[in-house]
């Protein structure tokens, strides 16, 4: 049954079911299936929704059912240890400053309860804007790095393909109107400050708050120095913990003069309400007469009283809590008992861990979440106290902290990288992070994080581990890294980063005196250089590239494995329409296979490929695509396999699809998104499956298909990539086929948004799928004369020549033989000939234009026995188009 918040904004039982679906990440496609609806009903709950919660787009609408109430409890918003006492005049004046301010920073002592009063403004705040809010403790973020990851965490945004976190998360953000609140700043202040100024530079209605022990000095920000309780709220608190400490609910004026002492500290009086129960009034008013006695006066008043209430606790336990308190202290997030017990060490046993971290949590010093498995966590200042604790023991139990972390890493990775898997290292990352900021960090855990990282798809931080773990290593373990981390640049696409990287393990190699190492290097850069143009924002000149390539044949060593790649990169240089390009592609992709170098030897295709699809030889092209298949399907897929993976699987569905081979294009578009790379946004992919999908006619599963792509595009920050844009408009022309023009304007605006990235040329959209896609749909709408109009480039222009247009030749040509019969072109005859010869390759555009000379000629049962023929093709919508130009649908 629908709540009463959710029926006092209009949402009826089935939208409710319909929000909390929406909520759980699931497409139009899986709602309907679950609920048993159709996807246009599903469609148009999802629309209701949209207007009665006033949101702008299906992406907030989760976030801000979520404020409000709507589903089974907002989740990003920690909640406190106990109810919230007093604080009405804080409360208040925070709230009208969010309200008037872009940057909001509440500082303060740690303890006086900056966290607690602030999420309760902020997340009552957040209710009424459309956006919602965001909750992001940087307590768990090890050093400065950590900051601008850990807020993509929690506002759920992923890096863009070709692109940083950073501009994917400014992406999202400078389309919210929401609150970002950023917890315990204070150790990473410089870092938040240029983040917090980046933000609000470039999110125009994004409120910014922080809490902070001092000012971060951004941009804009007003400052609130929070004060200890009120006397009255002070004593309220006392009274509720102490009674929740399971004693009897103190009153007087001892326990007014005994919070005054504590300066009015929300931790202190909790610390010392929690031993009320043992010591009773008159025993904590005695042990803490004189605070000042055991930490001496350094500090203001009421930071010398917390460290003094903190002290007074921790001297109260026995020794073995003490030991575990201190050695806990290591842990970034929270954590279980089993982990507690490997950095405490073995001198307890896990029975005897378990027994103290229950007491730290019934004496406030720790908190515990039960759950399977039960969780423990500091408030950050007891943290930092019990960190001070560890003195001499300080190293020791960091690197039994780097061990565990280390030995989990090695177990998740052990088991299937799943879901499970995925939200286990999340949850790991934390702690890895931190135990990599020590110098005690175990000696190859760097390098082992960034494998995983990359597995997990998060290559920009792959990419900074391997690079970190090179800069403090040398010789050929220095040049190894380097070429991973070049792996992880290319694999994320950004080119200029593997070039520079690549060219850094040349150094490193000549350093050595290692002539191999540095000619397969400069041999990648230009491999990278020529086959790769499309993910560098500055792609090398051509001479930089010649002078790269020439040293690397001075430099390898003949008959190696170095000289076959320098052949590979030979063989890309030779400009597209060179006599010898075919030629000298196969060569070396022979050499190099010969030479044990299968991934050159890949490269080596990819160019024979593209030299046969500029010589309209598509089935030679699909069996280079076979043929890389077989070179690489052997290998794993890490480092210095992702991007040749994904290349040869993306090249893999383009050619099937210039073929007509759809199921096989979809076979590869699926291989492509299972890749690690794309665990974390399978938008890339997609497009590529929504080409598929839409030609083939399967216009359901292209819906589904395209709300993933949508949800994991924004997620990204809408970032452009022109090579992405021929999904979005293969999915424009499929809502365009169910006659949704609202739906295809949204997706039209997509691809114009996605060419204004680098990728493909202007000329090989509008020569190839641009009017190809645009001609099917006004065919569709029974508008020869307009198709004609817009395929108005002829089949013979030397254009077509070039790869990528070349790939659309056939669906080009088989939509203008069709166009050309039903608009009655005088010269229909002649350009069904040309047309024929361009589609003969393609066996579904081959019938097309089959069918299209059916129609010329009168006979109809040939049109409609094309129908049959194009069915078993996988064309299921020019099956049916082929029925009803027959007249017999």
């Amino acid at each position: 049954m629908v709540s009463r918040t959710a029926w006092s904004h209009g949402v009826t039982d089935r939208e409710h079911e319909v929000l909390v679906l929406v909520a759980d990440h699931l497409t139009n496609a899986e709602i309907a299936d679950r609920l048993t609806l159709s996807v246009r009903t599903v469609e148009s709950h999802v629309t209701s929704l949209i207007r009665k919660l006033e949101v702008p787009d299906r992406r907030s609408l989760a976030r801000r059912a979520d404020a409000l109430g709507l589903l089974r409890g907002p989740a990003h918003w920690p909640r406190p240890g106990g109810d919230f006492v007093g604080r009405e005049a804080e409360a208040a004046l925070l709230a009208g400053a969010l309200a008037e301010h872009r940057v909001v920073t509440v500082a303060g002592p740690g303890g006086v309860g900056k966290t607690t009063l602030t999420t309760r403004v902020v997340e009552q705040a957040a209710a009424d804007r459309p956006h919602g809010g965001w909750f992001v403790d940087l307590a768990q973020v090890g050093d400065a790095r950590g900051v601008v990851p850990a807020v993509a965490a929690a506002v759920g945004v992923v890096e863009a393909p070709g692109g940083s976190l950073l501009e994917a998360l400014l992406g999202v953000l400078s389309r919210t109107d929401g609150l970002l609140l950023l917890d315990n700043c204070e150790h990473v202040l410089a870092e938040v400050e240029h983040l917090v100024s980046t933000v609000v530079a470039a999110c125009p209605r994004l409120t910014v708050v922080a809490t902070s022990r001092a000012r971060l000095g951004a941009t804009y920000e007003w400052v609130y120095e929070l004060p200890g309780l009120r006397r009255d709220d002070a004593v309220r608190l006392f009274r509720r913990r102490a009674a929740a400490a399971g004693g009897p609910a103190p009153e007087g004026p001892e326990v007014e003069a005994l919070c005054a002492r504590l300066e009015g500290m929300a931790l202190a009086i909790e610390l010392a309400a929690a031993r009320y129960p043992s010591l009773g009034l008159d025993g904590l008013v005695t042990a803490l007469a004189d605070p000042l006695r055991l930490l001496g006066d350094g500090g203001t008043a009421r930071q010398r009283s917390l460290r003094a209430t903190i002290a007074w606790s921790v001297d109260l336990l026995d020794d073995e809590e003490r030991a575990v308190l201190a050695a806990c202290s290591v842990f970034a997030s929270p954590f279980t008992v089993a982990a507690a017990q490997r950095v405490v060490g073995p001198e307890l046993p896990e029975a005897a861990v378990a027994l103290a971290l229950g007491a730290l949590a019934d004496q406030h010093l720790m908190r515990a979440d039960v759950g399977a498995p039960t969780t423990y966590r500091f408030l950050e200042v007891v943290r930092q106290y019990a960190a001070d604790l560890l003195g001499s023991h300080a190293d020791e139990v960091a690197r039994r902290h780097g061990a565990w972390a280390g030995d989990e890493l090695a177990r998740l990775g052990a088991g299937a990288r799943d879901a499970t898997w995925c939200a286990g290292f999340d949850r790991l990352a934390v702690e890895l992070r931190v135990a990599l900021s020590r110098p005690t960090a175990p000696e190859g855990l760097g390098e082992r994080f960034a494998d995983e990282l990359l597995q997990r798809g998060r290559l920009e931080e792959a990419q900074a581990r391997y690079e970190q773990a090179a800069a403090g290593a040398t010789g050929a373990e220095r040049v190894r890294l380097l070429r991973r981390a070049a792996g992880a640049a290319a694999a994320r696409l950004v080119g200029d980063e593997a070039i520079r990287l690549l060219v850094e393990a040349r150094d490193a190699a000549v350093t050595v005196g290692d002539d191999a190492a540095a000619a397969d290097a400069l041999a990648w850069a230009a491999i990278h250089s020529e086959l790769a143009p499309g993910i560098m924002a500055h792609p090398p000149t051509r001479e930089a590239t010649e002078a790269r390539l020439t040293e690397a044949r001075e430099r390898a060593p003949a008959g190696s494995a170095a000289a076959a790649t320098v052949e590979v990169a030979a063989a890309a240089l030779l400009l597209g329409g060179h006599a010898d390009r075919l030629e000298v592609g196969r060569a070396a992709a022979a050499q190099a296979a010969a030479a044990g170098a299968p991934v050159a030897a890949s490269s080596a295709l990819d160019a024979v490929c593209a030299a046969h699809l500029e010589r309209g030889e598509i089935p030679a092209a699909m069996g280079a695509v076979e043929e890389r298949g077989r070179l690489l399907d052997p290998l794993s897929v890490d480092a210095a396999t992702a991007y040749p993976f994904n290349d040869f699987l993306l090249m893999g569905c383009e050619v099937s699809l210039a073929a007509g081979e759809l199921r096989r294009a979809a076979a590869y578009a699926d291989r492509l998104a299972a890749l690690p790379c794309y665990r974390a946004y399978v938008h890339p992919p997609l497009a590529r499956r929504l080409e598929v999908d839409v030609l083939a006619g399967d216009l359901v599963t292209a819906a589904a298909h395209g709300e993933r792509f949508l949800a994991s595009w924004e997620q990204a920050g809408r970032h452009r990539a022109s090579t992405l844009a021929v999904g979005a408009y293969a999915m424009a022309l499929g809502h365009g086929l169910r006659g949704d023009d609202a739906a295809r304007a949204v997706w039209v605006e997509a691809a114009g948004e996605l060419l204004a990235g680098r990728g493909w040329a202007v000329d090989a959209v509008e020569l190839g799928w641009s009017p190809a896609l645009d001609a099917v749909l006004l065919l569709d709408r029974d508008d020869p004369t307009g198709a004609l109009a817009r395929l108005s480039v002829d089949l013979d222009e030397p254009l077509w020549s070039q790869w990528a247009p070349a790939l659309w030749r056939p669906w080009y040509a088989a939509a203008l033989a069709e166009a050309v019969v039903l608009a009655g072109a005088p010269d229909a005859a002649v350009r069904l000939r040309a047309a024929a010869e361009a589609a003969r390759a393609n066996p579904v555009t081959a019938a097309l234009v089959r069918r299209a000379a059916a129609l010329e000629a009168g006979d109809r049962g040939a049109v409609a026995g094309s129908a049959a023929e194009l069915e078993a093709l996988g064309s299921a919508y020019q099956a049916g188009r082929s029925r009803r130009l027959a007249g017999v649908d």
